[in-house]
């Protein structure tokens, strides 16, 4: 795990915390004024603790990372040769080097600490025995001794175990935090794609399609000029009249339905049959009895009919559609059938219209199915449940 910065800089905060911390207590208590190599002992321990606090070796090799945490743990028990101690350190550094070892390194680095933390006491006890004999005269060396190791190990398998489980904690809650900033930044990225792939649908099921239509009734309009058909160039300059009208329409409806909550299916899709059919020489018929739905769902679904109906008016060469929308208690349901020249289902297709179509019934959940032959028209099916 590869601590953030700013936590690095909490331990540092910490250890700086504590070296003050450290050194104030030793001046009101006095060991300071012990002796001189006392005094230059600490100090020097302390001026090492701040170094060490200004390196965190979590990016270099494994070696390294144990000489760190050795040094550290080292400082700490070496103090207690001099009748005081730094536990404070010993267990930082031992919360250290869960961030540091990885759980293997980290058991057999626990063991070295504490085999040497007991040679350490037992090494420091005739001094202390010293110092102490007038008080303890009826205590043998070596029973001193054993009581000084019984009370090590049973304050230190407290308090290690302790401080592991804590540290364990802080790099488990660590790692959740990485892991939920990695699945929002996913998240951002994902929901950039999708809306660039959203507008990209909208523009071609809207404007796309009134645009291209418009560039050829301009097209027949300029031809027609050319030759001097003066009623065509009227009927192809009125017609391009209309689609830039639609346009704008669809610009507008488009708007709105970002900002309303009162969309109306089923007057929308009312209103794009008269278009088609004022825009249109074949015969459309239509049957539409939808149920109010949230308006995403109603956006989507007038797009589906809007790209179909477009398909029909762009390739089928009809004379006959028929539309109808109706709802039962459990789906929506959509058809569209036409009488034109239809086309071979089999193959694929390179078209971004009936891909669009796909992408927008698959949001909602539905099935859409095609049913085509050559000659025989196109008949187009959608489910969509409730």
């Amino acid at each position: 795990m590869n601590p953030s910065p700013s936590f690095r800089w909490a331990l540092c905060y910490v250890e700086w915390i504590m070296i003050a911390g450290i050194t104030l207590g030793c001046i009101i208590d006095g060991t300071f004024q012990i002796s001189t190599v006392t005094t230059l002992y600490v100090i020097t321990c302390l001026v090492g603790y701040a170094l060490l606090s200004l390196i965190f070796p979590i990016e270099r090799p494994l070696w390294q990372r144990q000489i760190y945490i050795l040094i550290g743990i080292l400082l700490a028990l070496s103090v207690k040769f001099i009748g005081t101690g730094l536990e404070l350190f010993f267990y930082l550094y031992i919360a250290k080097s869960c961030f540091l070892l990885n759980r293997k390194n980290l058991l057999l680095t626990l063991i070295l600490i504490v085999s040497l933390g007991i040679l350490t006491s037992i090494l420091a006890v005739p001094e202390s025995v010293k110092a102490q004999a007038d008080l303890c005269g009826m205590l043998q060396g070596s029973k001193q001794i054993k009581l000084v190791i019984i009370e090590y190990l049973s304050n230190n398998l407290v308090s290690i175990p302790f401080i592991i489980a804590f540290s364990f904690m802080i790099i488990s809650e660590q790692k959740s935090r990485q892991r939920a900033e990695a699945l929002t930044q996913q998240v951002q990225t994902l929901a950039a794609a999708l809306e660039r792939t959203r507008i990209a649908r909208d523009i071609h099921d809207s404007l796309g399609h009134s645009l291209t239509n418009l560039n050829s009734r301009l097209a027949i309009a300029q031809q027609k000029l050319r030759q001097h058909d003066i009623d065509t160039v009227f009927q192809a300059v009125d017609t391009a009249k209309f689609l830039a009208s639609q346009c704008i329409e669809d610009v507008s409806r488009s708007l709105k339905t970002m900002r309303q909550t009162d969309f109306n299916l089923n007057q929308a899709l009312t209103t794009l049959v008269e278009q088609l059919r004022y825009n249109q020489a074949f015969n459309i018929k239509w049957e539409i009895n939808l149920p109010q739905l949230p308006l995403s769902n109603s956006h989507h679904i007038y797009c589906i009919v809007k790209e179909g109906l477009t398909n029909i008016q762009k390739h089928a060469h009809a004379s006959q559609v028929f539309f109808r929308g109706k709802s039962t208690p459990e789906v929506i349901l959509l058809e569209l059938r036409d009488d034109g020249q239809g086309f071979d289902n089999t193959m694929p297709h390179s078209g971004l219209g009936l891909k669009g179509m796909i992408e927008r019934v698959e949001m909602l959940g539905g099935n859409l199915i095609i049913k085509s032959t050559p000659g025989l028209g196109t008949q187009i099916q959608i489910t969509i449940p409730l």
